[in-house]
């Protein structure tokens, strides 16, 4: 079993022979996409990169998620009772191709079963404080081997959605099949970005019901 900190994002592309490219149909379609956002959310967000201002450099990864990552949420609003839910620090262990995946889900919007659990995971979200790609711990490598994990288990052919966050950058993923696509950095302190963001998390709604 691979030790958490050990999933390395160039581990992982090279032990499941992963294809990584920068554009691809499905992503594009993702992060294409706007909406009309209300007063009351757009001052959401002007409040949440006052947080993000106001917090320095002091703040940890529960503190930027309680503090700021949770407005960008509450703006896209993407839980659908019965469909789909958010849910946050949950395991995820499976077995891909022989080799046995264990990760915990900063973030992850899931189907729940009746009793609120989730079950069918469409969407990962890991998020990390430091600039740092490849040292103790690796986010983006965690997110895919998350992403590899739910695709093993829907065996349906379809797209995994994802996204990792260093500092106040942005990165959204898909994957399908050997393709992983990642976007350019969206900078979550320009507004301009993070209306887009919000556009693009609230979009996941319309995947997960099969609208577009």
């Amino acid at each position: 079993m691979e030790k958490f900190h050990e999933l390395r994002i160039d581990k992982v592309l090279n032990a499941f022979s992963i294809q990584k490219k920068k554009d691809c149909f499905h992503l594009n379609h993702w992060l294409n996409h706007e909406e009309v956002l209300t007063s009351t959310e757009i001052e959401i967000l002007s409040i949440a990169i006052q947080r993000y201002n106001e917090l320095g450099d002091g703040w940890n990864e529960e503190e930027l998620k309680m503090h700021f990552i949770s407005l960008f949420f509450l703006v896209a609003n993407i839980n659908i009772p019965q469909v789909c839910k958010t849910f946050y620090e949950r395991p995820l262990t499976g077995v891909v191709q022989g080799k046995t995946l264990n990760v915990i889900c900063d973030c992850m919007i899931a189907q729940p079963d009746f009793a609120g659990l989730p079950t069918k995971p469409y969407f990962f979200l890991q998020e990390f404080k430091q600039a740092q790609r490849f040292g103790k711990t690796d986010l983006e490598g965690q997110m895919l081997a998350a992403m590899l994990i739910a695709q093993e288990k829907h065996q349906d052919g379809k797209p995994l959605y994802g996204s990792f966050i260093i500092e106040r950058h942005w990165y959204f993923c898909i994957l399908q099949g050997a393709e992983y696509c990642v976007s350019q950095s969206f900078d979550a302190t320009k507004k301009e970005h993070l209306i887009q963001i919000s556009y693009i998390l609230r979009q996941l709604k319309n995947i997960i019901q099969g609208i577009i």
